[in-house]
C-alpha cells in the first residue's frame, strides 16, 4: 500500500515538515512495509522557490534590496531549469510579506512600497534570465505593484508633472506613468509568470494595523484612475476592481507588462516538478491542517491535492486539530476526517505525538478493512 503524506501550512509557527514526519512515523509503526512518500512541503522563509529547489534542484543568487519599508537587506532567489530553460523563481515574502509589517504604524503601511520586487526582477533580467516566475502571497503593502515597475524603469509622475521618487508608495500621488524603459528592458523575449497564493497561513497578523477605509478607498480610486490612463496610452485591457484588495495583490502592475497571472502556485509547481504523477500513483492520500474551515479548504496545497485525488478516486483522509465551521460543509470532501483534538495551548511535542498517534490509528483502521 502506497501512502502520500501532504500536510498543509500551519499557523503559530508549527512546522508542517515535522507534522509530516510525525504522520510518517505513525504509519510506519502500524505498517512497517508500507511505501510512503512525503510531498515536499517546506517551512522555509523562501517559500515556493525553496519547495522547487527541494524537488528538482537549483542554486541561489543573492542580492541586496530594499524591503517594503525601505530597509536595506540581502535576499535571494532560485535559479533552476524548467522545460530546458534557465528560470529565476522569486518569492515576494522577503520583500513585502506580512511579517515585515508587524508593529508598523498605519502611516508606515500607507507609504510602503513593492519596489524591492522590481529589484529582484531587474537582477534576474540583467543576469540574462528570460524566464522569470514571481510568487505573490498576501501583503500589507498597498501600492498596486507600481513600486515594482518603478524599479524596472517606469517613470511615475504626480499631477504637477514631478517625478515621484523611489522609496515612496508611488500610488499615493500617481497621475501619469511612462513605461517605455520597462518595455525596452524586458523586450519580447522575457516571460514573467506571476503565481498568486492566498493561503490562509498568510493572513495579516494581529500586530499589523490595517489601513483605514478612507486610505484604502483613496488608493483604490487612484489605481483605477491611473490604470485607465495606462489602458488608453498603451492599448491595454486592465480593470482593477474596487474593494477587491487589488491595491494589495500587486499583480495588476505585472499585467501591464504582459505577465501571465496564475491563481494557484502549488498547481504550477506540481505540474513542473511531476508531483501530479506522484499523487496519482498513491493508494491513500493523507493530508493535515490546523483547522477545518473555509479558509483552510482554500489553502493552495490542500485545494490542489484534493482536486487531483478526487479525480483519480484516491481515498483521502485529513488530520486536523479542530473544526471552526459547519462540519457538514466539508464531510463530502474527504473519505474520513480524524481529529487530533489539539488546542492552541498544547506544546509542540504533544502536538507532534498526537499526530503520530492518530496516523497510527488511521493506518490500523485501514488494515482492519483491507
Amino acid at each position: 500500500m502506497k501512502f502520500i503524506i501532504a500536510p498543509g501550512k500551519y499557523s503559530n509557527h508549527i512546522s508542517s515538515t515535522k507534522i509530516g514526519q510525525a504522520i510518517y512515523s505513525g504509519i510506519s509503526r502500524a505498517m512497517p512495509d508500507a511505501e510512503i512518500a512525503t510531498m515536499p512541503v517546506t517551512d522555509s522563509k523562501y517559500g515556493m522557490p525553496a519547495l522547487v529547489e527541494h524537488t528538482i534542484g537549483g542554486h541561489w543568487a543573492e542580492i541586496p534590496f530594499f524591503d517594503a519599508f525601505w530597509n536595506n537587506k540581502v535576499g535571494r532567489y532560485l535559479i533552476t531549469n524548467i522545460d530546458s530553460q534557465d528560470t529565476a523563481i522569486i518569492d515576494s515574502e522577503q520583500v513585502v510579506g506580512v511579517d515585515l509589517a508587524k508593529n508598523m504604524s498605519r502611516d508606515q503601511l500607507f507609504h510602503a512600497t513593492s519596489y524591492g520586487i522590481g529589484e529582484f526582477i531587474m537582477d534576474a533580467v540583467t543576469s540574462g534570465f528570460r524566464n522569470i516566475v514571481l510568487c505573490l502571497g498576501k501583503t500589507a503593502v498597498a501600492d498596486g505593484g507600481l513600486g515594482a515597475i518603478q524599479a524596472l524603469g517606469a517613470k511615475i509622475y504626480d499631477e504637477t508633472g514631478e517625478l515621484i521618487p523611489e522609496g515612496e508608495n508611488p500610488l499615493i500621488g500617481a497621475y501619469r506613468i511612462d513605461m517605455e524603459d520597462v518595455y525596452e528592458l524586458l523586450g519580447n523575449r522575457t516571460h514573467i509568470t506571476v503565481l498568486l497564493n492566498f493561503s490562509s497561513a498568510n493572513k495579516l497578523c494581529d500586530t499589523v494595523e490595517y489601513l483605514n477605509q478612507a486610505q484604502e478607498s483613496f488608493l483604490e480610486d487612484n489605481l483605477v484612475y491611473v490604470t485607465e490612463k495606462m489602458n488608453q496610452k498603451y492599448n491595454l485591457d486592465i480593470h482593477p476592481m474596487p474593494h477587491s484588495d487589488s491595491i494589495k495583490t500587486l499583480a495588476g502592475a505585472f499585467a501591464m507588462i504582459n505577465a501571465r497571472i496564475s491563481r494557484s502556485s502549488f498547481e504550477w509547481v506540481a505540474k513542473v516538478t511531476g508531483m501530479n504523477e506522484i499523487i496519482r500513483s498513491a493508494d491513500i492520500l493523507i493530508t493535515a491542517t490546523d483547522k477545518i474551515s473555509n479558509d483552510s479548504m482554500h489553502d493552495d496545497i490542500l485545494y490542489h491535492l484534493s482536486r487531483v485525488a478526487g479525480s483519480e478516486k484516491i481515498p483521502t483522509f485529513v488530520l486536523c486539530n479542530n473544526f471552526i465551521d459547519n462540519f457538514q460543509d466539508y464531510e463530502q470532501l474527504f473519505t474520513g476526517i480524524f481529529s487530533t483534538q489539539m488546542t492552541e495551548y498544547d506544546d509542540e511535542i504533544t502536538i507532534f505525538e498526537n499526530y503520530e498517534s492518530v496516523a497510527n490509528q488511521l493506518t490500523r483502521t485501514l488494515l482492519a478493512f483491507k
